[in-house]
């Protein structure tokens, strides 16, 4: 089983480092003591030798082929007193494929996303938030594999991605041009989804029977599960070293739930929307979620309230979100008629 990708400053420089090639394990050339002095993380992941990925199963199909049409849609946040909105929701991608999992840069001037490539294969794209209207984006990743989900990674000019590539999903990263520059983990597999917690600190979704939460840490190769049946949404708390996730302790119910990663204890925050998943944090605490064309709200203190209905735009089917840190700038995606 693999993930399916619609259901989800400024630091040291990267662009010294000794790149990544698309099969892990074979490198052009080894790090010198001085590209490994800038890199915070190991030259190679502490949990294990690289990975070699050999051929793909007879029966692999790759994730990109049954990924829906989708867009984003990019939007103001507005604050009046207590009380959020949207205003100025636009089309920030618009064309028959899939662009999906949105995440804003640290410094909140652009997205990164993902874009399938005639579907079969997914690239991660990056956008200006100030970009007007619906546009392609720049293809940062050029490689054999599929990328899915890029985060920046806190503290650094990079961001990590899923790498997938001939049935195998690892947590990889790239430096801010879309350059690989190698995998973060060796036994983590297969990654679905994660969050960082901090600049080393990573929860990671991990696929099996059953699905698994797991906290590695970058720096010393430690991994660990934390938690079982999580959902696929995954993110730092803002403000906090804390993770949020959904836990599905059943069909019926399902919990937006905190972590604190380095005690591995969990707290319950709400219940999510019936049936809903996806959500996003902004910087004053509120949770936002989506259902339809509606998005709604959640704060402490209050429960799920409607804040803006998009139908009158054509919105529908909201599924993932994201939120700037700065809070001024909110993504949304929802599918495409007939998608």
């Amino acid at each position: 089983m693999r993930a399916i990708p619609h259901l989800g400053g400024a630091g040291l420089l990267l662009a010294g480092f000794a790149l990544a090639s698309c099969a892990a394990g074979d490198r052009e050339e080894t790090p010198t003591a001085e590209t490994r002095a800038a890199d915070p993380f190991p030259a190679e992941p502490r949990d294990g030798p690289i990975p070699e990925i050999g051929p793909a199963p007879a029966d692999y199909v790759p994730t990109a082929t049954g990924v829906p049409a989708t867009d984003i849609w990019l939007g103001t946040l507005v604050r009046d007193g207590g009380a959020l909105s949207v205003s100025g929701l636009e089309q920030a991608t618009d064309r028959d494929g899939y662009d999906n999992q949105p995440s804003f840069l640290l410094d909140g001037s652009a997205i990164l996303f993902t874009t399938a490539l005639e579907r079969r294969q997914t690239e991660i794209m990056r956008l200006a938030v100030t970009s007007g209207g619906a546009g392609a984006g720049v293809q940062l990743t050029h490689t054999e594999a599929s990328e899915f989900s890029a985060l920046q990674i806190p503290g650094q000019e990079a961001f990590s991605s899923i790498h997938e590539l001939r049935g195998k999903q690892y947590l990889w990263r790239y430096d801010l041009s879309g350059e690989p520059v190698g995998p973060i983990f060796a036994t983590a597999e297969p990654v679905g989804y994660f969050a960082w917690a901090n600049g080393q600190v990573v929860a990671m979704f991990i696929l099996g029977d059953p699905a698994t939460l797991q906290v590695g840490d970058a720096l010393s190769g430690e991994i660990r599960t934390v938690a079982e049946n999580p959902g696929r949404s995954i993110h730092r708390i803002p403000g906090t070293e804390e993770i949020s996730f959904v836990r599905k302790v059943s069909d019926e119910e399902w919990w937006l739930e905190r972590l604190d990663p380095a005690a591995g204890t969990t707290v319950r925050i709400t219940r999510t929307l019936p049936g809903r998943e996806d959500y996003a944090w902004t910087p004053g605490g509120e949770i936002l979620m989506g259902d339809g064309s509606r998005l709604f709200s959640w704060s402490e203190g209050s429960d799920w309230t409607e804040i803006a209905d998009f139908s009158d735009l054509g919105v529908e089917g909201i599924t993932r979100l994201a939120v700037s840190p700065d809070g001024a700038h909110v993504a949304i995606v929802a599918n495409r008629p007939g998608g």
